[in-house]
């Protein structure tokens, strides 16, 4: 009996061994990043001279939109970067195709195209990881890899496409071996070196004081007379003993001094920044975009550049984060509710000086639609126009303003104007009025001033026939 329970157990160990073999995830197979941090699709940049971007194919007459990566049947297809699944097809001309939307450090996304492949069971929306095995080489012998920037899908509205009939015509496909290198998955933080921005020569040894208003202060030992020059020039005066100094900045030009001169390294960063729209409208996001440069113009590669704001300018909240590109550049999205004052923000982890962005004032339009309660009515008879405002405003303020115009002769003719009341409904109010109008063709818009919160918001018209 031991015997036969001794060899039970080996038998149900062995099970559980082969089992655990059979069920450990794709995910734990071998495969490492490479250039740019990305998880290349069969595990190598080693493509054996296949189908590359742009070679021309002379049985079809077309030209080949994406990199074909050869591998033995069965071989796992691996997803390069966390992504979302858009397209999950059986067929699509590649017997099994999967199109995952990525991002790149920089926060561009683009999709991607994984063909030739049996998939796994990942359909739309499923997420997908770095690494993870999203599929294995078909019969093709290849997995069929191409990149078109953006989340919008192709002019044709082709996710699949891989070709082209027409040289000149790529349909925003683009090659995906320079695109991943160009747009690394991971950037490691990369500051450029500190830019000299002037070297002056001294009589005997220097001892820098600091700067002020474009110019340098320095003094000779042992005599501790003070010296001055511009930065930027070669004229050098002397400070007149006793003189009052100005507040000077000992913290921005890093001073390296030698015997009889010394040189200034300029340690604070350009940070610019340009906003799409400063007064969008309301629920509409905008972007914020700029570059993070050395006074020199060399990148800095993998910064976080953070935009703030305030209601009072003093103090700042954050609200997103994002990191530069290879080129020092950067762009953050958002969507502001009211008015704030915004600001973005670097500060180096050594070295370099914190640098800010010129601040901002931002104030979104309120929403605010048009009446539209009646495009009838009769004459001198009460009626009730009313709309939407968003966001709610206080109930009985009288916020929203009716501008009425009648066409006569040919044009638009200032009517009348009327304040409204307003009755908070949720997250928005609804603003009415009771009116009365003579006969003829009349047209109604309501209009908001600018206040703390939002910019002055005109509704479109809206047209009322007068009988």
């Amino acid at each position: 009996m031991h015997r036969r329970h001794a060899l039970l157990i080996t038998a149900v160990a062995l099970t559980a061994l082969t089992l655990s073999v059979l069920i450990t995830p794709a995910t734990a197979l071998a495969v490492s990043p490479g250039s740019g941090s990305w998880y290349w699709p069969t595990g190598t940049e080693d493509f054996g001279g296949h189908s590359g971007w742009w070679d021309y194919r002379a049985w079809n007459h077309s030209w080949h939109m994406a990199q074909d990566m050869p591998s033995a049947i069965g071989h796992p297809c691996y997803a390069i970067g966390d992504g979302v699944v858009l397209e999950s097809n059986p067929d699509a001309h590649y017997g099994g195709v999967l199109v995952i939307l990525h991002k790149a450090a920089d926060g561009k996304q683009f999709k991607a195209v994984y063909g030739h492949i049996r998939r796994g069971d990942f359909p739309k929306g499923a997420k997908v990881r770095a690494g993870q095995v999203i599929g294995r080489v078909n019969g093709a012998h290849h997995v069929h890899f191409g990149i078109h920037p953006g989340r919008a899908y192709p002019s044709d509205n082709n996710p699949y496409r891989g070709h082209t009939y027409v040289r000149t015509v790529t349909y925003g496909w683009v090659d995906p071996i320079r695109y991943l290198k160009d747009h690394p998955r991971v950037l490691k933080y990369k500051a450029p070196t500190l830019p000299v921005v002037a070297t002056i020569r001294t009589e005997r040894p220097p001892t820098v004081l600091g700067t002020a208003d474009g110019g340098v202060y320095w003094s000779l030992e042992p005599s501790g007379s003070v010296y001055a020059q511009p930065i930027s020039g070669e004229v050098t005066r002397t400070v007149v003993a006793g003189a009052e100094l100005p507040a000077l900045d000992t913290d921005r030009y890093l001073p390296a001094l030698l015997d009889t001169s010394f040189t200034l390294r300029d340690r604070l960063p350009v940070l610019t920044g340009r906003y799409s729209d400063l007064t969008p409208a309301w629920g509409r996001g905008l972007t914020i975009s700029g570059t993070l440069r050395s006074a020199a113009g060399a990148p800095f590669v993998g910064a976080t550049v953070t935009l703030e704001r305030s209601v009072d300018a003093t103090s700042w909240s954050r609200v997103s984060s994002t990191p530069t590109g290879l080129t020092g550049a950067w762009a953050i999205s958002c969507k502001p509710t009211r008015a704030y004052r915004l600001r973005v923000r670097f500060t180096p982890p050594e070295t370099f000086m914190t640098a800010y962005g010129a601040e901002t004032t931002l104030a979104p339009h309120a929403g605010l639609s048009a009446p539209d309660e009646h495009s009838r009515a009769t004459a001198r008879r009460s009626f009730e126009v009313a709309g939407a405002l968003t966001p709610r405003h206080a109930a009985g303020s009288h916020t929203v303003t009716l501008r009425f115009q009648r066409y006569e002769a040919g044009a638009w003719v200032e009517g009348s104007t009327h304040l409204t009341t307003n009755r908070d409904a949720g997250s928005a109010t609804r603003y009415h009025d009771s009116v009365a109008l003579s006969a003829g063709r009349w047209r109604v818009r309501a209009e908001t001033p600018a206040d703390s919160l939002h910019a002055a918001t005109v509704s479109g018209w809206f047209a009322i026939a007068v009988r």
